[in-house]
């Protein structure tokens, strides 16, 4: 009575946990979390029950939940579990089919879960257990283009270059086109990666040629994608737009909006290179138009930016700035939206996190009760071995607080890089806000000679700060940049500030010729607020014409900036101030001292910055930019 009981339990617990997998299955595109929550459930019962079968199932179903999450350790660890449980079942039963066929498919995304985190020596295992294992021509060719892929991510061509003519041998004996377009679109971009031009059109080609005829929209439009860029980086103008035009056509008739305003993009890109000014504009228009319809603000956000761009060109200034500043309205909107999903994604990695230390808990005070039960049986039948299972048990409690400790230190470190994640993302927040503030001033400048009626000098000043606006935007993505880049913005920028005051000041900027500018990084926008402090709180308000003086020089150990000015000096600046300014702190040099805090908190980056007041009037600012600590490797 007391066996049938346990059978029909068994059997409900058995029930209940194919329910749950089922049921997270089915409902993981809309409620991820729930059904993150039904397979730990399911995973519970099935290692406390010893049910190894599911328990492999389970995570398997957990490896591509979290996979499809972007949580690729995860996924890496969850598969290997499974593996690991399917290996042992095999051993066991000598040869498991079905533990044979289980395993054949998890070949595959525990090899991509490893390559996703750079892990390319594990990644190439699975895919070489895929390939040895393969049962089917399709396993082969999976199995030949995935070694191909990490290859070519490691700069190895040759061997990249053997698995895909392998591929590509197989697919033509079995004249399978879809397989032809994609191994003839991976030896593409081998060829274009290897730097030949000609051969990878070929293969481009021949790769658009089988897709379009099988209706592969997807490797037809990679192909369009990638042509466009190479026939732009190599200036062909012509094949350029013949490309871009046929590419809409194409979109159009599958009715695909995302794919036809990139290629109004990029088409614009080109009539923009053969100064048809017209053309581009109203092509990028149409993008615009259909972003709206779409909410597609990645390509809204491009065109408006090409736009800008354009009536620049064409000295359609006020249009040119009205676009620019659209723009940067949308990118804000697009950084914000960025920002909430990354905190959302922190937050699903730390609820992941703390699930899977459950569960390795679980595992471990499983197998320690086994352990025990073991040791106590034992104990009962040879009395005589009473010392030698003490010192078993002994050795598992010191095993047990070993596990602890590793544990804690674990979760330690984990703790360490999400608070690294967090600086990272203020770092990130700080360099967006210095871009709106510096533009801020910028326009200010640009209005002050418009409303003297001097178009020939905002003329000049727009031009100026145009180019000025592109190197800020480029090196605002950056933590580092080289210092070479930073003298170059200080140039510019130096010239439009003394265009708008000449009459308030004179400058000079040398930098010492024995300073190899490539080797040193400092933060983007690091000299040039306090530059700006000088100009506008210290020399603008002298009576007579004032001197600012900017030096970069080489010392011993580091790199030392002066920037000296003989204006009124902090005290009487401070003075002028109205009631609000007094309260409002420089946006510029607050946000510098935040961002070098966290940069020293991360890089361990050594930056000294010293303000000082100099006699009879002015203020003297030095940087030191340390060797030993800012190096490329670093950043």
């Amino acid at each position: 009575m007391k066996s049938s009981f346990s059978k029909v339990s068994r059997s409900d617990r058995t029930k209940e946990v194919n329910q749950k997998l089922s049921e997270a299955e089915k409902i993981f595109g809309k409620q991820p979390n729930e059904a993150l929550d039904l397979v730990h459930d399911a995973l519970l019962i099935c290692i406390k029950e010893n049910y190894s079968t599911l328990e492999a199932e389970a995570y398997t179903l957990l490896g591509r939940f979290n996979y499809n999450l972007g949580e690729y350790k995860l996924s890496y660890k969850n598969y290997n579990k499974a593996i690991t449980i399917y290996d042992v079942q095999k051993l066991v039963s000598n040869y498991n089919y079905s533990a044979t066929q289980k395993l054949l498919t998890l070949y595959y995304p525990t090899g991509l879960s490893a390559e996703k985190t750079g892990d390319y020596e594990n990644s190439l295992k699975y895919y070489d257990l895929l390939l040895n294992n393969a049962k089917s021509d399709d396993e082969v060719v999976k199995a030949h283009l995935a070694i191909s892929n990490v290859y070519l991510l490691q700069k190895d061509f040759k061997g990249a270059q053997h698995h895909l003519e392998i591929a590509l041998k197989i697919e033509k004996k079995r004249d399978n086109k879809k397989g032809l377009a994609l191994v003839n679109l991976r030896l593409a971009e081998l060829e274009k990666e290897k730097n030949n031009t000609e051969k990878a059109l070929q293969y481009y080609q021949s790769s658009q040629n089988t897709a379009i005829e099988i209706n592969d929209d997807q490797v037809v439009n990679t192909v369009f994608n990638d042509l466009s860029n190479i026939y732009l980086e190599e200036n062909n103008i012509q094949e350029g737009i013949e490309l871009n035009q046929q590419a809409i056509e194409y979109n159009q008739k599958i009715n695909n909006p995302q794919e036809v305003s990139k290629r109004n993009i990029d088409l614009a890109n080109f009539y923009m290179k053969q100064n048809k000014n017209e053309e581009a504009i109203q092509h990028l228009e149409n993008t615009v138009e259909i972003a709206d319809k779409t909410g597609d603000l990645q390509n809204k956000s491009k065109a408006i930016q090409t736009l800008s761009e354009v009536y620049n060109r064409s000295g359609q200034e006020e249009e040119a700035m009205e676009k620019y500043r659209e723009y940067l309205a949308l990118e804000d909107s697009i950084f914000k939206l960025k920002e909430q999903q990354l905190a959302e994604q922190n937050k699903k990695g730390e609820m992941l996190e703390n699930a899977q230390n459950k569960l390795s808990l679980l595992e471990k005070d499983k197998q320690l009760n086994e352990k025990t039960i073991e040791l106590l049986r034992q104990e009962k039948i040879i009395q005589e071995e009473f010392i030698n299972k003490q010192k078993v048990i002994t050795y598992s409690l010191i095993f047990g607080i070993i596990v602890l400790l590793v544990t804690s230190y674990l979760v330690y470190r984990s703790n360490k890089e999400k608070n690294k994640a967090n600086q990272l993302l203020i770092l990130k927040s700080l360099r967006a806000q210095m871009n709106p503030h510096f533009i801020f001033n910028a326009l200010n400048s640009v209005n002050s000679f418009i409303s003297k009626n001097d178009e020939r000098a905002a003329n000049r000043y727009l031009a100026d700060f145009s180019k000025l606006m592109r190197d800020v935007m480029e090196n605002s993505q950056e933590d580092f940049i080289p210092l070479s880049k930073e003298i170059d913005i200080l140039s510019v920028y130096l010239k439009l500030e003394h265009h708008r005051f000449k009459d308030k000041f004179d400058y000079t900027f040398d930098v010492d010729d024995s300073i190899n500018t490539e080797e040193y990084f400092i933060p983007p926008m690091l000299i040039q607020p306090y530059i700006e402090n000088a100009v506008w709180h210290g020399l603008r308000y002298k009576e007579e014409i004032g001197q600012l003086n900017v030096s970069i020089q080489k010392m011993n150990d580091h790199i030392e900036v002066t920037i000296r000015d003989n204006g009124i000096g902090r005290k009487r600046s401070q003075e002028l101030k109205t009631e609000n300014q007094k309260i409002m702190k420089s946006t510029g040099l607050k946000n510098i001292d935040s961002r070098l805090k966290i940069i020293s908190d991360i890089y361990k980056a050594k930056l000294d910055v010293t303000i000082e007041d100099v006699q009879p009037s002015g203020t003297l600012v030095m940087i030191k930019i340390y060797q030993d600590n800012i190096k490329k490797t670093e950043v």
